[in-house]
């Protein structure tokens, strides 16, 4: 038995809280996990697990020794790193997460740009719509629109302010008029983003107060896109980030409709494990995406 190999098992077992999910994260069998976990056990003459068929659970002896175990395969990584890092060509596996709608319209055409820079990274890019736990998941960074949770134990730059807009297609306002207050919105057909908090009351900036005004959904999705398409179709009213319309809005084929009530900005984070010895394809990743959105925003 290799055992630092099965000590980055057990520790990838105990942080995704599953077998299948580890001997997925570490490209092997669900039996050689479980082998791996059941040597190191043997080995320690402890058992370090207790499963059910609903969930896993570490014995007082398990948890003492996953502590052990976090730290000497963080001192391990940090001094490979640290003897590596200054001449290491950038190279490995890249796992990114990224918000979905973001991801097909901005962030996945600069990947060919990065690949094509840096040929010995292998990148894994997922696009979801959910917080996830960057380290226990397995993610080397991730971009994160509106506020990043407080967690010590990430880095978060932000690279870029996003502002969303009331807007509505020609023929919907010609159909149905142009609210001009937001009580007038209550009247009006919405689309709404169901992945925020409180879908159905728009929150609202004014004169620098914060208005919540209720609305009625047409429809609900969880989809920036799928709301575009909407929107063009004549279906209603959306509030939407300037990074899916905007091209709509300057061909005109979207109008923003009651400037003055656009909501508080938001903004655009990448975020990486603080460590004081950054991996250099990590490292390399961060300053292309400072450099591709730092600036002006490429949506304008």
């Amino acid at each position: 038995m290799d055992k630092l190999t099965a000590m980055r098992t057990f520790r990838r077992v105990v942080e995704l809280q599953s077998f299948s999910a580890a001997a997925n994260d570490q490209r092997l069998s669900n039996g050689a996990v479980s082998k791996q976990v059941a040597e190191l056990e043997a080995s320690l003459g402890v058992t370090l697990l207790t499963r059910t068929t609903r969930r896993l659970s570490l014995t007082d002896a398990g948890r003492a020794y996953y502590e052990r175990c976090a730290c000497i395969l963080d001192d391990i990584e940090e001094t490979e790193l640290a003897l590596g890092v200054h001449q290491a060509i950038p190279r490995g596996s890249l796992k990114i997460n990224c918000p979905m709608s973001l991801g097909l319209l901005h962030i996945a055409p600069l990947i060919p740009v990065f690949a094509e820079r840096y040929p010995e990274i292998n990148i894994e890019l997922v696009m979801n719509d959910r917080r996830v736990a960057l380290v226990e998941e397995g993610f080397d960074v991730a971009l994160r629109a509106g506020d990043p949770l407080e967690d010590s134990s990430l880095i978060a730059r932000r690279l870029q302010s996003i502002h969303r807009v009331l807007c509505a297609s020609p023929g919907y306002l010609e159909r149905f008029g142009e609210p001009t207050t937001p009580q007038a919105l209550s009247e009006h057909k919405c689309l709404l983003y169901s992945l925020g908090a409180a879908p159905e009351v728009w929150r609202l900036g004014y004169a620098g107060q914060t208005i919540e005004q209720r609305v009625k959904a047409t429809l609900t999705a969880n989809s920036s896109i799928a709301l575009r398409e909407a929107l063009l179709a004549g279906m209603g009213i959306s509030l939407t980030p300037t990074f899916v319309v905007s091209a709509d809005l300057k061909a005109g084929r979207l109008i923003e409709i009651m400037p003055t009530y656009r909501p508080p900005e938001q903004g655009l984070y990448i975020l990486y494990p603080a460590s004081r010895y950054l991996s250099p394809k990590v490292r390399c990743f961060v300053d292309f995406m400072v450099n591709q959105l730092g600036g002006t925003p490429p949506w304008g």
